[in-house]
């Protein structure tokens, strides 16, 4: 089992070895200080894992959280406190776990405007071809909220997906959009 250290709102892998491992399968987590990694080889540094990555390895049996006193957290007590920590948390949770589930790579989008930038083969080895937005199904969106998605993944060159949480339903419903020249 991976150890792994919750520090605010990021959890570190001390061991290289350790994050050589989850980096080689999954492409789990970033290495610090070092931008693009290319493959395991190019992890020597510690692994630094989103709170929303933490959770779903914690749920899979991955890896081990512990806090700065050393007591460990259980898979529900780090996902309340992921949720205390971030907007919309439960809504992006249940967006990024079924994509895993579904096979992707799910990496932060927020350089492209958007919750999640996803990956088919993965970092390295492709551009990521989808922006995902997780929105609440019973939230409202402005066509000029659409638009302004829009825009920033057709300038970037990626297909803009929708991603609606049904909360009563535990559902989730994928809209992707393609933008034309008319």
């Amino acid at each position: 089992m991976v150890k792994a250290l919750l520090v605010g709102s990021k959890v570190l892998v001390p061991s290289i070895d350790e994050s050589r491992y989850l980096y080689s399968n999954g492409f789990y987590g970033k290495p610090i200080g070092i931008s693009k990694p290319k493959g395991p080889k190019d992890i020597v540094r510690p692994l630094e894992l989103s709170l929303i990555e933490s959770v779903y390895l914690t749920k899979k049996g991955l890896i081990n959280v512990v806090d700065k006193n050393g007591d460990l957290l259980e898979y529900k007590k780090l996902y309340e406190y992921s949720a205390m920590k971030i907007n919309k948390f439960e809504i992006l949770y249940k967006v990024y776990e079924d994509l895993r589930e579904k096979g992707f790579i799910v990496r932060s989008g927020v350089k492209y405007g958007a919750d999640f930038a996803v990956y088919t083969l993965g970092p390295g080895l492709e551009h990521a071809p989808y922006v995902v937005i997780a929105v609440d199904i019973d939230e409202e969106i402005t066509p000029h909220e659409l638009l302004s998605f829009g825009r920033v993944s057709h300038s970037t060159k990626k297909r803009l997906v929708l991603a609606l949480v049904d909360r009563k339903s535990e559902g989730i419903r994928y809209i992707m959009f393609k933008w034309v020249k008319m």
